[in-house]
């Protein structure tokens, strides 16, 4: 079907009708769900009350995308801390002590205080005073050095011969290829493709896995079960693996998975690949990385020092799920954030380093997905992408919010989310 990215276009799900009233200047209600459009911007929220899709759905109103509440959380699954107590204590007051006391009450705690304060509360007197705040900071900076022990070591999610002997019918997969040589045993990705040639070049899909860009693996479920269904369907995938911060600090994990689709392209005649039509998917840390593959060019200055700096880093299509897209919203001390802190200007390297500060009219066509009960990655993440994204002039955006749904929401909701990605990637890449 022909593309007309101004003409109104339905995101088409089993179970749904249009409606068509309009809302606002700009926006019109199309059904499944609450469906907003804007220009080619599309915003669709599922509602999971009682049933998936009651009729009991109200439209979304757009202007709630300003007025969600804040997260103070790290894109982990526990709230970041610092290797020494009573910076991170001091903060902690700096932050939350409205009084100026030197000690927190409830109705001061936000974020994860708030909600493991009475457990923090050791005299339960409702008061977290200096020496039960340090307590904390202490058991935190404890549990992070018992994890930085365990960071860099990465176990493969599914040994080689269990995968290669559990491959389908039909695929090929290359495991373990290298993309650029070095020291690092992170620069490897699996191939997997139609074992079938084809007459014609069949597009390409780069999946890239989260896991709080301190954990993770390329074979771990849904990134290599994704690249096996996508080749099964006629695309040649590639699951990336990429440093890991315990191995080497931001930004090295986006200039390793930029390296990897340099190596695609650059390699896109031996595996029957075009590469002019690659897309991406990645979730929570995995999304933030392809979202910045589908924005951030050579202008951005962080394709780092690994082979084929004449090919493209780009992405053509993104799919993208619980996206960290500004880490202004999870803190603004960067100095004291791991990621990073390292650098010379460590809030000059956070900036950089977020898929928002990226965003332009140029932007690939985007699939966003997020919950908007996920306490990992607060919502407003992607609200705020979708309205920068649609009001910097980028023509091809749907964003799929799922009401009650937490950081898990794309396999919480795969029987949506799963078709949704498959007609994206089949729209805007044209198919294999």
């Amino acid at each position: 079907m022909a593309r007309n990215r101004r003409e109104a276009r339905k995101l088409e799900l089993p179970g749904h009708a249009a409606v068509g009233s309009k809302l606002s200047d700009g926006l019109i209600y199309t059904g499944t769900g609450n469906f907003l459009r804007c220009k080619g911007f599309h915003l669709f929220t599922m509602t999971t009350t009682s049933s998936l899709f009651s009729s009991c759905q109200r439209a979304f109103v757009a202007g709630c995308l300003l007025t969600l509440p804040a997260l103070s959380q790290e894109p982990e699954k526990r709230p970041a801390s610092d290797s020494n107590p009573p910076v991170q204590f001091q903060r902690w007051l700096t932050q939350m002590d409205t009084d100026k006391d030197g000690q927190l009450a409830k109705e001061e705690a936000t974020g994860l205080m708030l909600r493991y304060f009475d457990r923090n509360d050791s005299n339960e007197d409702g008061i977290l005073d200096q020496g039960e705040l340090k307590a904390v900071a202490r058991r935190l900076a404890e549990r992070d050095r018992r994890d930085a022990d365990s960071d860099g070591r990465r176990v493969p999610a599914v040994p080689t011969e269990r995968m290669l002997a559990s491959a389908p019918e039909g695929i090929t997969i290359l495991p373990d290829l290298a993309y650029r040589e070095g020291e690092s045993a992170s620069w490897k990705l699996d191939l997997v493709m139609p074992e079938k040639k084809s007459a014609d070049l069949r597009p390409g899909i780069v999946f890239v896995h989260g896991g709080g860009w301190r954990n993770g693996d390329k074979r771990s479920g849904t990134f290599l079960r994704g690249a096996i269904e996508y080749a099964q369907k006629g695309y040649v995938c590639i699951t990336v693996n990429y440093r890991l911060t315990g191995e080497a600090p931001f930004p090295a994990c986006i200039e390793d998975v930029k390296c990897a689709v340099r190596w695609f392209r650059a390699h896109a005649e031996e595996y029957g690949l075009d590469p002019n039509r690659i897309g991406g998917y990645g979730n929570s840390a995995g999304a933030h990385l392809v979202s910045m593959l589908g924005l951030a060019g050579p202008e951005a200055e962080l394709e780092g020092d690994g082979p084929h700096q004449d090919q493209s880093s780009l992405l053509q299509a993104v799919c993208a799920s619980a996206t960290p897209t500004d880490f202004s919203l999870f803190r603004t001390d960067f100095e004291n954030d791991p990621k990073f802190r390292h650098a010379e200007d460590p809030a000059g390297l956070a900036r950089n380093s977020a898929p928002m500060t990226h965003v332009k009219a140029g932007a690939p066509p985007f699939l966003l997905v997020h919950g908007t009960a996920d306490k990992t990655v607060n919502v407003k993440h992607s609200d705020r992408f979708a309205k920068a994204l649609e009001k910097a002039g980028a023509e091809d955006v749907t964003y799929l919010r799922i009401d009650g749904s937490g950081h898990g929401v794309f396999n919480e909701h795969r029987k949506e989310t799963a078709p949704a990605m498959e007609s994206f990637f089949a729209r805007t890449l044209g198919g294999p």
